[in-house]
């Protein structure tokens, strides 16, 4: 979770993506989360402006990053050390509308015409999502 965690805020905050790992001795998960694609798609976006952090509190953070296709990407950090169940209302992070909501560490859609996100969150792991208008 750490480690995705890691690779999720490095790519919302358009950070230089860099492996000083020994790519020899990489893991499986280690693939997975370094070659997520849409993830690298978020780092890469052409309009090129890092996320905003609009929630901060004692056991979670909520990142929203403008791209340049009009949608958004959301990133949601549980910092306490147990999950949590956290509710992301776009509206008050000031991304206005319904969504289709892609989560994309799992590379699927999980809802449509969505104002609001709420699930779990494990413990220091970070959720990314998509917003799309279409």
């Amino acid at each position: 979770a750490e480690f995705q965690s890691q690779m999720s805020l490095w790519c919302m905050l358009s950070s230089p993506l860099a492996m000083t790992n020994d790519l020899r001795k990489a893991t499986d998960d280690d693939r997975r989360i370094l070659l997520n694609r849409e993830m690298i798609a978020i780092n890469q976006d052409p309009l090129g402006h890092a996320a905003e952090r609009k929630v901060l509190n004692k056991n979670y953070q909520i990142f929203v990053r403008p791209l340049a296709n009009g949608s958004h990407a959301v990133a949601i950090l549980n910092t306490a050390d147990k999950p949590a169940t956290i509710t992301a209302d776009f509206a008050k992070l000031g991304i206005n509308g319904k969504f289709t909501v892609r989560d994309v560490w799992q590379h699927r859609d999980i809802a449509r015409n969505a104002a609001k996100w709420k699930g779990r969150v494990e413990a220091h792991e970070t959720k990314v999502f998509v917003l799309n208008t279409k």
